[in-house]
């Protein structure tokens, strides 16, 4: 089974260490396509594989000279299971586990921690209705510290910066009430 591959986009990044963010979110416009969102502090080679839940390798590739990008993955033709997605830069050996699942007409929320040490966060909201969403990140003491409204299409992904906030609660409100949270 072949992963079609949609197409690419370049995501800036500062220089400096090597160090990277990576993050996989279902697509927003179709929902057995996750995006692969990769930034480095410096270029490099770096290579992804995906392989199914029995650890068989089903998609390998090399990006070469590349400091940050957003690959898209078409799992369509694949079988509904679990797979795991690794970024290997060189330095450093990342992977994530996404769920590959037909969604009902429901929303659904994933709040997954990215890298602990400097608090970044990957959140996906998928909605098989069109509609507003409301982010809320919380501090320790309950405040809202920030808060975004984000219309809703199919999905919706994002890689949120908590590096000030020692604890916290992120909130994904509709307009039936929360859908989703997540404290760190």
């Amino acid at each position: 089974m072949a992963i079609v591959l949609l197409g690419v986009a370049t995501v800036a990044s500062a220089k400096g260490t090597n160090e990277s963010d990576f993050a996989v979110v279902k697509s927003q416009a179709k929902e057995s396509v996750f995006k692969v969102m990769y930034q480095g502090d410096e270029k490099s080679t770096v290579k992804i594989s995906i392989k199914n839940d029995q650890g068989e390798l089903i998609f390998k590739e090399l990006i070469k000279d590349t400091d940050g990008f957003t690959r898209p993955y078409n799992f369509s033709s694949l079988p509904q299971g679990n797979y795991s997605v690794t970024i290997d830069n060189g330095v450093s050996v990342r992977t994530e586990i996404i769920s590959h699942e037909e969604v009902n007409s429901k929303k659904s929320v994933r709040i997954s921690a990215v890298d602990t040490e400097r608090n970044k966060v990957a959140l996906t909201v998928y909605s098989s209705r069109k509609g507003e969403v409301i982010i809320k990140v919380l501090n320790e003491a309950k405040e809202t510290v920030f808060e975004e409204s984000q219309f809703v299409q199919g999905g919706f992904g994002r890689l949120y910066n908590l590096k000030d906030l020692a604890h916290y609660t992120i909130e994904v409100h509709d307009a039936s009430g929360l859908i989703g949270s997540k404290s760190i």
